[in-house]
Parts: C-alpha cells; sequence; structure tokens
C-alpha cells in the first residue's frame, strides 16, 4: 500500500471514550455527517465482547429514537457473551418516540407484523411497544415491510466472526457502512472480507471520510493518519475499501 506523502507520522494514542464520544451525539448531527459523507443507506452495527459496549450503545441510541434518520442503524449484530448485557445497557436509555416516528406509517405497519408474528423485542422500560424503540430479535426487515426503513432495528445474536457475516447478509437491506466494535483488529478485519459493503468505522461510528475519499474514488492504495485517525483505501476480497479506526486500537487475536 502506498502512504499518504502529506501525513505526518504521530505518536499513537490510546483510544478513549472522550474521543468516540465527540462523534455524532444525535440523530441530527448522524444525519448531517452520513450526508457529507454521501451516505444515506443504513448502518449495520456489529459489537463484540471486546468492543466497548458504551460508546456502541451511546452511537446506537440516536438510531433509535429516529429510526428513519439518513445513516440510521437498522440492524444490530451481538456476540452470545454480551448481548443481554448490551440491551440492558441500551433499555435503560430508551425514552418515548416522538409523534412523528411513532405514527409514521411503515412503524406502525412493522408494530403489527411483530405482535401477530409474536417476536421478542428490546422496548423502554415502562414504555409500551408502540411508543417505544424497538429492538427486533431473530427477523429481518423484510418480514416487517415492504423492502425501505421499517421504523424499527433488527437484532440478531452470534458466536464467531463467521457466523455474524453469514447472519448479516441474510438481510436484503444494502447498508452504506458497517460499524464494527471489537478492541482487536485482527478479528475485525476478518468480517470485512465477509461483507459486501464498501466502508468499514472499526471502534468508531460515521467517521468523516474526506481524507481517504480521493484514494477510494480513484482506485487507488493509500494509508493517512488524520485527527488521530487511521484511514486506509485498499482492495479486501477483490473489492475497493475504506477502513477506518482510532490511533490506538490493538492490531491483535
Amino acid at each position: 500500500m502506498a502512504s499518504n506523502s502529506n501525513s505526518q507520522v504521530q505518536t499513537p494514542s490510546l483510544i478513549s471514550s472522550d474521543m468516540v464520544n465527540k462523534l455524532p451525539g444525535s440523530q441530527a448531527q448522524l444525519s448531517a455527517q452520513s450526508k457529507s459523507n454521501g451516505i444515506e443507506a443504513p448502518q449495520l452495527m456489529i459489537v463484540f465482547d471486546a468492543g466497548d459496549l458504551n460508546s456502541a450503545r451511546q452511537q446506537l441510541l440516536p438510531s433509535l429514537q429516529d429510526p428513519f434518520g439518513a445513516g440510521a442503524v437498522a440492524t444490530v449484530l451481538l456476540q452470545e457473551s454480551i448481548a443481554e448485557q448490551f440491551v440492558g445497557l441500551v433499555a435503560q436509555d430508551l425514552r418515548p418516540l416522538s409523534e412523528a416516528v411513532a405514527q409514521n406509517p411503515s412503524r406502525v405497519k412493522s408494530v403489527a407484523q411483530i405482535n401477530k408474528l409474536k417476536l421478542k423485542v428490546v422496548k423502554g422500560e415502562h414504555l409500551k411497544p408502540e411508543e417505544s424503540p424497538l429492538l427486533v430479535y431473530d427477523t429481518v426487515h423484510s418480514y416487517l415491510g415492504d423492502g425501505g426503513a421499517t421504523g424499527v432495528i433488527t437484532l440478531h445474536v452470534f458466536r464467531t466472526a463467521k457466523e455474524a457475516g453469514e447472519l448479516a447478509k441474510r438481510d436484503a437491506l444494502p447498508y452504506g457502512q458497517v460499524s464494527i466494535w471489537n478492541e482487536k483488529l485482527a478479528c475485525a478485519y476478518e468480517l470485512v472480507s465477509r461483507l459486501p459493503t464498501d466502508i468499514f468505522a472499526l471502534n468508531c461510528f460515521s467517521p468523516d471520510l474526506s481524507p481517504i475519499r480521493e484514494a477510494f474514488t480513484a482506485n487507488r492504495n493509500d494509508v493517512s493518519l488524520e485527527k488521530n485517525y487511521h484511514y486506509e483505501s485498499l482492495v479486501v476480497g477483490s473489492k475497493r475499501r475504506i477502513i477506518v479506526f482510532p490511533v490506538g486500537t490493538i492490531f491483535a487475536n
């Protein structure tokens, strides 16, 4: 891979929650960042037991409150060993949906289908399903709606990276970006070749892609360090990808 000649060598710093928390903190900000990146398609989030659960949760919450926003997370995959803990953290922070979201026809249809199929859901504590953001277990969006945004987020539990890749491909949604939370980058990279998506954010969410966009568009290998983030444009699995992660993440198995 060719190195960006304009980049300066930086001393890696440890990844911190503060670094992650500077990323978009509301769905409005997330939508704006996604649009600036040219990504309005839904996102996939994958959380491993070696990932930062609190940071992943914080980045997921805006999508739960406004699942129709540009670049919102549509599907979450959780490693089995942390699944119960993660959904517990999420559930305690859920708030009633806005009237516009709760009464959206696609959302109303999804809730009716969930009730009909008796699907398992995660909802806000003390909230009714009709007014709460929902994580829905073991289903795909095509079962809940007509192929577009359904107003809920689907959830699947996996054991290995291979299984996560297989589960991610069950849904026909064209994910614009995949967010992988795993401090062991070797494992995260394993997933890149298993998925058709172009853009992968490792241990971060909707990062600014402008430092690597030109190289990606030109189909050129490149590496750069910008504002404490590592950017790569490279070919993985016969497909050009963008991979971004905070400087200081450990490359280990």
